[in-house]
């Protein structure tokens, strides 16, 4: 996921010959009461769904998704990531997708409170992403410590009941030292973005399968291996972000290693597990068509299209080579 902290606003100032505190790019004044939570407890009850949509609305295409969808189509293949002898129906499956969405997206949403109150991530958001809640003026820093606050203790106890309580918690973990230890604004950010897929991942995984069915060795394996695709391909989206991760001295892998390099590295790692997952499930020849292809041409892209536009595009066809391999498994069953 897309820390909102990654920010390009120093691009900008760049472009207007401006420092970040110039003149020339004031500040918006945020508004002293927000027009959707006001101290009116109505107000509350008809604001905060609105609310809740806003801070998770972009990572629903690139998060929330593609984690659901690597439990559907895991569960899809039967018994083989599963210790019973059938594994759960497709009907099974289809049944529980509702609840894998909702689990990936209740603690997406805690991630992102976690992620934009901050006051430097608010102060970035002003120029960069100025559509968010708090920044648009829709929510304060405070309405967002209060419904983190709500939250964490009620997506702990959702997490019980569903039986992924041990997934939520290395999730939390996570956050915490993401947003709040700043682990996001350092190498550390490649590393515990692929730890926390095994938590979302393993977790959908699980929920997917269905109540009394235990993942084995082998969907434990398949969720590790993802988690090493997401190490070793994910920061694709710092292709985009260089300048301004170079203006503020972010230490990401482009800058760390060079930019043609880091292009060179990500396209052999894509079409490697390409490869790979599709092997794993010992697919027939055919079946490496589309991912292998399809990994190709997001290597391609980044070698020869090297512009702001163009890495924002690959990051997202990458998005959804993720869930092309995703879709292995179920490829594998029928």
């Amino acid at each position: 996921m897309e820390s909102t902290d990654k920010s390009n606003r120093d691009l900008e100032s760049q472009s207007t010959g401006a420092s970040p505190s110039s003149p020339l790019l004031p500040k918006p004044q945020q508004p002293q009461h927000s027009p959707v939570l006001t101290s009116n407890p109505l107000s509350w009850i008809k604001g905060v769904p609105f609310l809740i949509w806003q801070f998770t609305e972009n990572d629903f295409p690139t998060f929330i998704l593609p984690n659901s969808a690597f439990g559907v189509f895991g569960a899809l293949a039967g018994p083989r990531l599963f210790s019973d002898e059938t594994g759960p129906t497709v009907s099974e499956v289809l049944w529980r997708i509702p609840i894998v969405i909702l689990y990936n997206w209740y603690m997406t949403f805690i991630f992102d409170l976690a992620n934009q109150r901050g006051a430097d991530s608010v102060e970035e958001d002003r120029i960069n992403k100025p559509w968010r809640p708090i920044p648009s003026g829709y929510a304060t820093m405070e309405h967002a410590r209060i419904l983190l606050l709500s939250s964490i203790p009620l997506a702990m106890g959702m997490n019980w009941y569903l039986g992924v309580f041990h997934e939520g918690i290395w999730i939390l973990v996570l956050v915490w030292m993401y947003n709040d230890l700043r682990g996001g604004d350092h190498m550390l950010r490649d590393p515990l973005i692929a730890a926390g897929s095994l938590g979302f991942n393993g977790g959908s995984l699980r929920l997917a399968g269905g109540v009394g069915r235990t993942v084995n060795d082998e969907g434990h394996l398949w969720t590790v291996m993802i988690a090493a695709v997401i190490l070793t391909t994910g920061y694709i989206q710092d292709l985009k972000d260089q300048v301004g991760d170079r203006l503020r001295e972010r230490k990401s892998v482009p800058i760390l290693i060079g930019d043609g390099l880091c292009r060179a590295v990500i396209a052999a790692f894509i079409l490697s597990w390409s490869f790979a997952c599709a092997y794993f499930w010992r697919l027939k020849l055919w079946a490496f068509v589309v991912p292998v292809l399809l990994g190709a041409g997001i290597g391609m892209n980044g070698l020869l299209r090297r512009n702001r536009e163009a890495d924002y595009a690959t990051w997202r066809t990458w998005c959804f080579w993720l869930i092309v391999l995703f879709s292995l498994p179920a490829l594998s069953r029928f």
